[in-house]
């Protein structure tokens, strides 16, 4: 399984770890890395006095690289040693510092300011001493030393934070001190940089400007004006020849009278033509 190898190796990484910080205690160890190569495993160790750790002639070295490969299973160990640039910012060496000054007998609170006031000088951006245990009395308690702006979680209190531990034997029991410090060339995300630029080189001289030269404009030949032939006026045309007008139709002829009305004039004729017949009647009696 996959996890299962993960977790050997970081095991080993821890064991050996361990170890080489035991061996190399006197000389002031700062810290290791550990890399896998084609070539082998490379291990780098940051130690404040090398010299302690190499010995004569590389006898105490290979010692280790020995013991690496036999011991703890690490596959060809090729062991750097590499000597701390400034021991005052490496956070183990100044644990270690504060562990041994507290074991001959300084109080906490001097070897905790006296190793901060260090710290701080030595340009750090920010540092955390804590002091656990009996430090004052039969009651455990802890004391924190202070100093600039410390991270705790995210990237910067991941990769930016440098942390270190050492333990104090007292008689009254053991102390343990972490002590956390900032990274002096960890950039942090609120951090703006701002170019210093000289104003006398922002302010130059005027520059004289010169207008370009106006190009000569050529004359064009003068054209010669053709007047335009006036044209005839327009004859008036002939008004148009009224057309016809179109006959109106002829009324149609009364539409024939119902048969109801025909029924009455006949009705009327023969009351004329009986009226007729009694009148000549009369008439011819009174010639008698």
């Amino acid at each position: 399984m996959k996890e299962r190898k993960f977790i050997s190796e970081s095991v080993k990484k821890l064991l050996v770890s361990e170890y080489i910080r035991k061996e190399t205690e006197s000389a002031g160890f700062g810290g290791m890395e550990m890399k896998r190569t084609p070539f082998g495993t490379n291990i780098t160790l940051f130690v404040n006095k090398p010299g302690l750790v190499i010995g004569r002639r590389g006898g105490k070295i290979q010692e280790i690289t020995a013991t690496l490969e036999k011991k703890f299973g690490v596959e060809t160990p090729q062991v750097e040693v590499k000597e701390v640039a400034d021991p005052d910012l490496n956070p183990q060496i100044v644990a270690k510092k504060i562990a041994i000054s507290l074991e001959k007998g300084w109080s906490y609170r001097k070897a905790g300011n006296t190793t901060l006031r260090r710290t701080v000088d030595s340009n750090a951006k920010g540092v955390l001493i804590k002091i656990a245990g009996k430090i004052s009395g039969e009651r455990a308690r802890s004391q924190k030393f202070i100093s600039g702006s410390i991270k705790y979680s995210g990237e910067p209190g991941r990769i930016g934070m440098k942390y270190g531990f050492s333990a104090a034997k007292l008689k009254l029991g053991i102390i343990g001190v972490s002590v956390r410090i900032l990274d002096s060339e960890y950039k942090l995300p609120d951090q703006i940089d701002i170019n210093n630029i000289d104003p006398e080189k922002l302010v130059q001289p005027p520059v004289k400007v010169e207008a370009p030269a106006e190009p000569v404009k050529e004359i064009a030949p003068e054209i010669p004006v053709i007047e335009k032939k006036k044209r005839a006026p327009r004859t008036q045309k002939e008004p148009h020849a009224e057309k016809p007008k179109k006959k109106t139709a002829e009324k149609k002829a009364p539409a024939k009278p119902r048969k109801k009305a025909a029924k009455k004039e006949e009705k009327e004729d023969k009351k004329e033509v009986v009226e007729d017949a009694g009148t000549e009647g009369k008439e011819t009696e009174r010639d008698e």
